[in-house]
This record gives C-alpha cells, sequence and structure tokens, in this order.
C-alpha cells in the first residue's frame, strides 16, 4: 500500500522557500486561529458580538451564576481580560452580573433574553461554519484533531 504524500503548505506557495516555516506548529495554529476567528467575526457582526463573547455566552447560559474567575481559568486568560469581555456584554444586555447571596465579594453572571437570542444565532452560525471548514476531513480525523488539541491545552499552564 502507497502512502499519501505529506501534506505542506509549500503547495500554497510553490516558489515561496519556507526554511523550515511548515515545521512550526505555531504557524499553522496561528493561520487556522484567524482564518476561524475573521470567517466568524464578518458572521458575528450583525449581532455586535466576538467569538470569545459568544463563548462566555454560551458557558454562563450552561452555567447560570458561574464567576468570572472561572471563565478565567477555562480561557487561561487573565481576570482583567473576561472582565471587559463581561462588561461589554452587560453593557451590550447579553449579560447580568449580580453579587451572590452567600459572598457580596463574588458575583455571578447570568444570561438575558438578549444574551439567550444572541447565543442561539451565533450557535447556529458557528456549527455551519465549522462543518463548511472542517469537510475535508473524516469523523475519526475530526475527534483526533479536538483530542490533540485539548491535550496540549490541558498541559498549558494557567495565565491567571
Amino acid at each position: 500500500m502507497t502512502r499519501p504524500a505529506p501534506l505542506s503548505r509549500q503547495a500554497v506557495t510553490p516558489g515561496l522557500d519556507l526554511d523550515g516555516l511548515d515545521q512550526v506548529l505555531g504557524i499553522h495554529v496561528g493561520t487556522i486561529n484567524t482564518l476561524l476567528l475573521s470567517r466568524l467575526e464578518r458572521q458575528l457582526e450583525s449581532f455586535k458580538v466576538t467569538p470569545k463573547q459568544v463563548a462566555i455566552l454560551w458557558l454562563v447560559n450552561a452555567n447560570p451564576g458561574v464567576k468570572q474567575s472561572d471563565l478565567s481559568r477555562f480561557f487561561k486568560i487573565e481576570r482583567p481580560t473576561v472582565h471587559q469581555f463581561v462588561r461589554q456584554l452587560t453593557m451590550n444586555g447579553h449579560l447580568v452580573s449580580e453579587p451572590s447571596k452567600l459572598d457580596r465579594r463574588a458575583g455571578g453572571l447570568w444570561i438575558t433574553e438578549t444574551g439567550t437570542a444572541t447565543l442561539t444565532a451565533a450557535r447556529e452560525i458557528i456549527f455551519t461554519d465549522e462543518a463548511e471548514l472542517l469537510s475535508p476531513l473524516t469523523a475519526d480525523e475530526r475527534s483526533e484533531l479536538y483530542r490533540l488539541i485539548i491535550k496540549v491545552y490541558l498541559s498549558a499552564p494557567n495565565r491567571t
């Protein structure tokens, strides 16, 4: 059985010397990230939310009363960064923040009706866009891609 030729970004620009850049994981991850985000940003623009804000809405919807510190740990980003996302979502009427009844220093987040409607539309966009982008992969390849990405994510140190 013959093995398929290895995939390379060299095929995109055959005359460009990559000088080993094709072996740098970050360039591939960064390019895919840019591709995913730029497509989603355009499609989510009318809802006035970013992909990261949709992910926050998604988690708040599934976890009413979630704390910003939990979101910070999940995304592996600093709490002030999460605060800025939450502040914008709150100003746009997608989220409400209320102090905890048990600990006034801690607050929780809840999604509003507007946030729920935005999340519903955004999920449809995301699922459709990802299905199109991942269509060259088999179901097993998609599962392996997710498994490997999550493995790397779980091994990375928290930045919070």
